[in-house]
Formats: C-alpha cells, structure tokens, sequence
C-alpha cells in the first residue's frame, strides 16, 4: 500500500506499487502481519467516558447494593459536605437483591451529600432525600412529558427517575467546566486508539460540550476522527436548543441531530407495543408525533440529517411514520435510527423501502443479554437486534458500542458477540440473526462510514481514501471465533502517520 501525504494512492502487488514510490519514500515492512481499515465506532458517548474514567464513580460491576453503598462512601469521606456525588453503571440484574437501589438506600451512604447515581442505561438514576431536597422534588411534583418520577404505593417518593425526569436533577447538578469536558474528551480518545478507534460518532451532544469539541478542533487537540450529534430537545425541559451550524474539517464533522423516541431494553424503558414479562409496564415513549416532526422538519431545512434513539417496537413505529413524512418533504437524506432493538417486520420493510439506516450495538447481547432474557417473551427475543435481517434487506448497519452503557469498547468483542450471539452466561439469543466475521468488519468500518455521510473518504483500504488503518497481531478470518476478543492492535495509522496510543 502506498501513501502520499495522507492519501492512499495505491494497493498492489510490491512491483505494482514500487514502481509508483518516490526515492523517499518510508518503507515499512509489516511482516505478514494483518492491515485493516480504523475501526469507526458509531454510536459512542465519548466524553462520558472520559468522565466515568476519571471523573465520577465508577460503579459497572457492583454486585450488590451493600458494595455499591461501600464504594460511594469511599469517595463520600473526601469530598465536602454539600458537594454532589455523582456515579455510573449498576445494574439491578446483577446485584444480590435484584432491585434498584432506593433513596434509603443512597441516605445510608449520606445525608450531607445530594448522591446521583446512574443505572449503566443512562436512562434510569436514583437519588438520596438531600438530592430531592435540592431539586425541589415532592410528591406533588408532575412527572414531565417523556418521564416518570417514581413512587410507592403509598405515593412516597422512592427516589428513582426514568427517562426525562432525570432533568428535574441534572438541572441542579454544576456542570463540568470547559477545561474538564475537553480533559474528558482527550482521556477518552487515547483509550479508542488502543482498540484500534479512528473514528467515533458522539450521540448526544449539548451546546457546551459542542464548544468543547469545537475549541480541540481550532487547536489542533482532536486525535480521531469526531462525527458529532448535537441534540435538540433537553432532559427536562420543553424548550429546545437551537440548531447548531454544519460544520466539517478533516477531524470534526456535525451534520445530524439527535433525538430520543425512547428509554433503554434492559431497563425495561424502551417502548414496547406488548408488556415486558411479569409486568404491564410497555416502557416510555418520549416524544410527541407532532412536535418531534416539526423540529425535525426545521433541523432537514438547514441541511442537516437526523439520528433518533429507537429500541422498542412501538417508538420504532412513530419514528418510521415521522421519517416517512420527511422523506415526501427533502427525500432519501439517509436518516439514522440509532439501536433498532426490537424492530417488527414492518419496521425492517419500511426501513429498506426508504433508505434509512440502522446503527445497532451487537455488544449489548453479550454485556446486557440477560437482561433482555428476563424482560423479552420468546417473539421479542427472536428479533432482538436482528442484523442478519438488515443484512439480507441491504440495509447500511453501522455497528457501534454505546459506551459507557457496556464497559467494553473493544470492537473484536462487537465483532465477536455479532457472530455467536451469546450472553455472558453463555445463553444464545436469535441464533439465526447472526452474520460472518467479514460482514461484522464492514459494519464497523465501510457501514459507519456511510452512516455519517463519509463512505467515500474512509472506511476502506481504497486509494483516494485517508490512510487511517491498523495492524493486529492475527488475521481474523482465518482464528477460531471464540478467539477474536483476543486480537491485539499493534499499531495505528491516522493520515498515513503512525500514532502512539500506549502511554
């Protein structure tokens, strides 16, 4: 493969491309070792990685409330009274008592600290009495549109938020600074480097971290390739940001906004036209059929395309009839559907009718599938995020992780977990949606070009693309399956210049 400037120029045979180089030109000698076009991650909370590395408490893989009680005190004993305390990523699944934590549970850490803490979904926090104290939150408070303050029986507050009620806390919360987003965001990049990330698309991006994003741009401090979506509609609140300006230099592109249709699958908040097992509860819907196509309508008239979170079958529906209508007004502007978890067979129809495309995270069936195993009946768990289906439809898929809603980014683990379809119990979900190694590669590299407009800059090994590849250590057509988690990067190639990604 030659080179020039940050081009590929050609791909061949060594007397094909040798007779192309100049005197001097840099030879490397890879060894018979394997190239691949950077990954692309299209789905990932960038700085919120960051920030759960640094920043706030972890608490993915806590396995019980008491432990989990442990770990915030840990932090708590250091931190001023009346600073809050924010944290990331339990599971109820996994813990001992098979419950989400409570505010009584979070007053048992402390009563001189508001406590935040986030299920691993993003959808879903609780709080201790202190924090709804702070928030003004009482039993008499309205849950907004697209959210639910929870509560007991009896009325009583249980200190739990789903959806946008989690606005009515975040609003009270100080917000990182500009120096801490952009901390976040440089910590974060580094880390996707060392699986192999080039690109990466972050999905929800405020007016302050888009500024954070912007101001490493004009300095020349982005090291990857960023696809940013802004989003339209706060946690929380009615009033809408307002629609960004397009933007695209070589490292930073915002041309998609973003919207919520509704919650996640394994907190049983993404809306469902059939009750989750044992229950009567079909998850949240969160937005409006009118009010989502008109600030959809006014964001397609600047130019700009849309990306909607959409897991259960019935936002699936309204988000579908929404991008239908604005198909009649501004044609194929190749919307996103972000996640598809549990699309119908009308869905997949529509979606391959009108060219849209689906960004699943395959991921979440090794991380989350038990989850899904316990809140799914058999016909939802058939289709649970059916990439073959999409595949045979020829639907774009661009995979992607989600982080840090699962905790590993490692795209061979996507890769992997889009093959075998297994949980982490080893429990196979859909087995007939499974797709070969070579398609789940494209999906993460040619698949999440496309999904940001971008498939004929990169996402290949094809001159006239930018020189943004990588070499592992095995060639992942030719290992065992079970053993492509195993896959090391050894190096990393952005424009045709080696990056270091180890220290």
């Amino acid at each position: 493969m030659l080179v020039e400037d940050n081009i590929i120029i050609a791909i061949g045979s060594w007397l094909e491309v040798a007779t192309r180089k100049a005197e001097d030109t840099l030879l490397v000698d890879v060894n018979g070792k394997t190239i691949l076009p950077g990954f692309n991650d299209a789905h990932i909370h960038v700085w919120k990685i960051g920030q759960l590395d640094s920043f706030i408490i972890d608490l993915r893989g806590v396995e019980s409330i008491t432990k989990l009680q442990q770990r915030v005190k840990e932090v708590v004993s250091s931190v001023p009274s009346g600073a809050w305390i924010v944290g990331r990523g339990f599971n109820e699944l996994v813990l001992a008592e098979k419950r989400m934590p409570e505010k009584e549970d979070l007053d048992a850490i402390s009563i001189q600290h508001p406590i935040y803490l986030i299920r691993t979904c993003a959808h879903i926090a609780a709080v201790n009495s202190l924090a709804l104290q702070m928030a003004k939150i009482t039993t008499a408070t309205l849950s907004p549109d697209g959210g639910v303050i929870g509560k007991k029986a009896n009325g009583e507050l249980t200190g739990i938020f789903y959806e946008t009620a989690l606005g009515l806390i975040t609003n009270h919360i100080p917000p990182p600074t500009m120096q801490e987003y952009q901390n976040m965001i440089q910590l974060a990049s580094k880390k996707l480097l060392r699986y192999g990330i080039t690109s990466a698309t972050d999905p929800a991006v405020h007016p302050e971290l888009l500024e954070a994003y912007h101001d490493l741009n004009r300095n020349d401090k982005l090291v990857i390739r960023l696809n940013l979506m802004p989003v339209l509609l706060p946690d929380g609140g009615h009033k809408p940001y307002p629609v960004p300006e397009k933007f695209e230099t070589n490292f930073l592109t915002v041309n998609t906004v973003k919207f919520f249709s509704d919650g996640g699958l394994s907190g049983k908040t993404a809306a469902t036209t059939r009750p989750y097992l044992n229950s009567t509860d079909t998850g949240v819907l969160r937005l409006d059929h009118d009010y989502f196509l008109s600030l959809a309508r006014e964001a397609q008239q600047k130019g700009f395309r849309i990306a909607t979170h959409a897991i259960g079958d019935k936002a699936l529906d309204l988000v579908i009839d929404v991008y239908k209508e604005l198909h009649t007004l501004f044609g194929n502007t190749r919307n996103r559907i972000e996640h598809f978890g549990l699309p119908s067979d009308r869905n997949i129809s529509d979606v391959a009718a009108f060219g849209l495309v689906a960004v699943p995270q395959t991921i979440f069936l090794n991380e989350l599938g038990e989850n899904f195993i316990s809140a799914l009946d058999d016909e939802y768990l058939k289709r649970c995020y059916p990439v073959r289906s999409l595949l045979d439809r020829n639907i774009p898929v661009a995979f992607s992780t989600d982080a840090p809603v699962v905790k590993n980014i490692n795209p061979w683990s996507g890769i992997k977990a889009s093959v075998t379809r297994k949980t982490s119990q080893g429990n196979v979900i859909s087995p007939g949606e499974s797709v070969s190694v070579r398609e789940a590669i494209y999906a993460y590299t040619m698949g999440s070009a496309y999904a940001e407009g971008k498939e004929s800059v990169k996402g290949s090994l094809t001159p006239g693309k930018v020189a943004d590849f990588i070499m592992v250590d095995k060639n992942p057509l030719t290992i065992p399956v079970e053993e492509l988690d195993s896959i090391q990067v050894e190096s990393v190639y952005i424009d045709g210049k080696c990056v270091k990604f180890n220290d």
